[in-house]
């Protein structure tokens, strides 16, 4: 064998690297790692999808109420209509008709417009037994019927 430069009594195994009987042993566990690692991954890539999922569950639920209380600012007694504005904002799948709820609440003397959405669970399409829900204050340009005009009360 041909001795190394390093100095006398170091000499290279048989293709030129330092004689070594664990070098042998090394080959084929950065592949292994891999494989073992690949799960996991997996799983990473998945919950950052849900995340995102969650997100743009939570963006379609706050443009959906937002311009349903647009609408019940302008027709507050068509609850239809109001549900079919807060629909158009929304996209497919999260616009089904089992998907999506549109409904006017009152609560601290003031009127607002709540939409729910089913969260999608790894696909949009398939619910889960979550909802997100997105809530905007309806200012009210025409006063609903039932409920006393505030300018009756001055008089």
């Amino acid at each position: 064998m041909a001795e190394d430069r390093r100095g006398p009594g170091r000499t290279r195994g048989p293709r030129g690297r330092r004689g070594s009987r664990r070098s042998g042993e090394d080959r084929g566990a950065v592949f292994v790692e891999f494989a073992a690692m690949v799960p996991f991954m997996m799983l990473a890539l998945a919950l950052v999808w849900q995340v995102l999922l969650l997100g743009v569950t939570a963006m379609y639920a706050s443009h959906g109420a937002a311009e349903a209380a647009r609408q019940a600012a302008v027709t507050p007694d068509d609850l239809e209509r109001i549900d079919e504005e807060a629909r158009k904002r929304v996209r497919a799948p999260w616009d089904a008709e089992d998907v999506l709820s549109t409904e006017i609440v009152e609560r601290d003397g003031g009127r607002y417009a709540r939409v729910s959405l089913d969260m999608p669970v790894f696909l949009p399409g398939t619910s889960g037994p979550w909802q997100i829900t997105g809530e905007a204050k309806v200012v009210t340009e025409v006063t609903p019927r039932g409920l006393p005009d505030p300018g009756e009360a001055d008089r």
